[in-house]
């Protein structure tokens, strides 16, 4: 039957189609305002610019060790409680395991606070404890609390317009004590959650190591899918299929895995087709053709793998022709382990592939030929995935975050970027750190780069997207943070903003004063911590939070989306759709996306856009992810507001920003 989103309040109304579309842009449903409402009047900086700096107001917040004592590494901001401020569920690495029942609040492994205004400082902002109130970590059908959990993802998965969570918990075979699963968790609209008691498909004795999670609506009917990474069954063995489950709307999930294309095997390495132990999952529409593609990062050194949505039904491996799944070299000439193997028990592959200078003690073989010497085995060990439109082309590119050693050598893959050539059929060019600026000096022989978490933002509000980079778990590692420049090459600048941060074990960002610049939250590991290590500069795994200071003195302007909820129109989060903003000639786009890559980064559900010196916003284009991929229009805007933009009503509110 013919269906046609018959909506009352548009000024224009793409006709009727019979089915979904392959094309993103094929229909417009309103230009300007879509409920005939007045824009907000202009609101501009006086002199747009200035120095960035960051302080660390993790005491005046309320969460360092006189406060709430925020402990963890896996960190997610987000508005749980619709205040429009954004809340923080933080989790600890062995947070799958259940509180003790005496458990002070500081001593819990996953934590909720809630970002309130400070009784004792009217408009500053603190976080205050609220882990039991919110229901978060009650074991389902109990009033018994302490319930393990891993991280979190936050949509609407039931469509009632409420954020709910999906709470993942990693155990490996080895993890006995482990005893709760992966929960769905229904919100209120306030701040409080229910865990609910169905069956769920991922709950398998044969399924091992979640360690990420992103949701989205793969088939656009409305209803937010859930997209899961797997780890090895054991460490270091058996990788497991990543799978995901189709939300029938109600909450309850089938696993689809299987007829979405999605297979992989125990084996077929050479080929792509094998298991990879995946450390993070994102989801975003990389080649803009309206469909959710699902990128997954893999360890081991193993090829990364992209699937490209092709119907809403299925997906396609685009891994190798895409470039995605590993750079170029396989060069492991230099690879100590190889060397070592050259030293003591030489064959003819040494004479092949002559190998380089040998830096270790050699007393053990560990290299195997005729798998470590494969392609295979000479990719990355890849944690996070970033998907953005870093240089305003208009295609959305890609970063690998990656943990690199010094003693394996140039054919393990470094964390880089991936420049979307906007060709069809998708493929990224990889110009290297150096071209790009993203090298980084080691100041020390038997160097690691320990880069498990990233964040892609724009710090300075001037347009162009930077990258904040968690290097740690090894001596010399800190929170990196790359500035991009005018001609899309990119500056370390961290400490040089006073960003001072070693060991980062996590990073995410939000505006937790709601000023209009990003702040920064940061996790600080004590893995692989000695005595002798001068940057393990803390005893426990603080979390710090870092405010921006003087970003908010640029224009720039901040989308709060909501979707129709129901069949037809996009989930209610709005999660997947795509926002183009075009000011001062330039065009950037931005896709809002769930939490992804390592352990569920989790971000303010907002799409935030820098304007440097532009105020006057010329067009907003919102492609919504729904059936049609209709597209809402609003020409003449204003910088410095939040806007707030439902699939149905249009432009429904605005908050000014604060301006200079």
């Amino acid at each position: 039957m013919k269906r046609c989103l018959g909506l009352l309040l548009l000024l224009t109304l793409s006709a009727c189609d019979d089915g979904p579309s392959n094309h993103g842009t094929n229909n417009v449903n309103n230009t300007n305002n879509a409920n005939n409402q007045n824009l907000p009047p202009p609101l501009c900086q006086s002199a747009p610019g200035g120095e960035v700096t960051f302080t660390d107001v993790s005491a005046e917040a309320g969460i360092d060790p006189d406060g709430a004592h925020l402990l963890g590494n896996r960190l997610g901001a987000v508005d749980l409680d619709g205040d429009g401020y954004p809340d923080l569920i933080v989790h600890t690495g062995d947070g799958y395991n259940r509180d003790a029942v005496d458990a002070q609040d500081f001593q819990r492994k996953k934590r909720v606070l809630r970002n309130v205004e400070d009784p004792q400082n009217p408009g500053r902002r603190i976080f205050v404890e609220h882990t039991a109130a919110s229901g978060y970590d009650t074991v389902p059908g109990t009033e018994e609390g302490g319930r393990g959990a891993s991280f979190a993802v936050a949509g609407d998965l039931n469509g009632d317009g409420h954020l709910d969570l999906v709470s993942v918990v990693y155990a490996s075979i080895d993890e006995t004590a482990v005893v709760d699963d992966t929960t769905v968790l229904y919100g209120d609209g306030a701040g409080r959650f229910t865990p609910q008691t169905q069956d769920q498909p991922w709950i398998d004795d044969q399924y091992y190591s979640v360690t990420s999670a992103a949701l989205t609506d793969y088939n656009r009917d409305g209803s937010l899918d859930l997209f899961l990474g797997y780890s090895y069954k054991k460490y270091g063995t058996s990788p497991q299929q990543d799978r995901l489950f189709r939300n029938s709307g109600a909450g309850m999930f089938g696993d689809v895995t299987d007829s979405a294309g999605l297979t992989t095997l125990s084996g077929g390495e050479a080929e792509g087709r094998n298991h990879k132990a995946t450390w993070g999952v994102t989801v975003c529409d990389v080649n803009r053709d309206g469909w959710p593609d699902l990128l997954s990062s893999s360890y081991g050194r193993a090829w990364n793998q992209l699937f490209l949505g092709v119907d809403g039904r299925t997906f396609t491996d685009v891994s190798a022709e895409s470039t995605y799944r590993s750079d170029a070299v396989e060069d492991y000439s230099d690879n100590q382990f190889y060397i070592c193997h050259c030293r003591l028990n030489p064959g003819p592959e040494c004479t092949e592939v002559p190998p380089g200078q040998q830096l270790i003690t050699c007393t053990d073989d560990y290299w195997y030929v005729g798998f470590d010497d494969q392609p295979h085995r000479n990719a990355g060990n890849t944690f996070t995935t970033l998907c953005a439109d870093f240089d305003n082309d208009g295609d959305l590119d890609v970063y690998h975050a990656e943990i690199q050693h010094w003693h394996i050598g140039k054919s393990s893959d470094p964390s880089q970027l991936l420049r979307n050539t906007g060709e069809t059929p998708l493929r990224f060019e990889r110009p290297g750190n150096a071209a790009t600026g993203l090298s980084r000096e080691h100041e020390m022989v038997d160097w690691n780069e320990g880069d498990i978490t990233a964040t892609v933002l724009d710090f300075d509000n001037d347009g162009l997207l930077d990258i904040l980079v968690g290097d740690s778990d090894y001596p010399g590692t800190k929170a990196r943070l790359f500035r991009q420049k005018p001609d899309h090459t990119f500056e370390e600048v961290a400490e040089e903003l006073g960003l001072v941060a070693p060991r980062a074990g996590g990073v995410t960002q939000l505006d937790y004063d709601q000023d209009g610049d990003v702040d920064l939250l940061v996790g600080f590991s004590r893995m692989r911590c000695t005595t002798a290590d001068a940057d393990c500069i803390f005893d426990e795994p603080r979390v710090r939070l870092f405010r921006n200071e003087g970003g908010s003195a640029q224009n720039r302007a901040v989308f709060r989306l909501r979707g129709g909820g129901v069949y037809g129109y996009s989930n209610t989060s709005a999660i997947g759709a795509q926002v183009s903003v075009t000011a001062g000639g330039v065009t950037q786009v931005r896709e809002l996306m769930s939490a992804y890559g390592h352990f569920g980064i989790l971000t303010p559900l907002e799409l935030w856009f820098g304007l440097g010196e532009a105020c006057a916003i010329d067009r907003i284009e919102i492609r919504w992810p729904n059936l049609e991929n209709t597209v809402t229009v609003l020409e003449g805007a204003s910088a410095n507001y939040i806007y707030y933009i439902d699939e149905v009503e249009g432009l429904t509110q605005w908050e000014a920003l604060p301006v200079e």
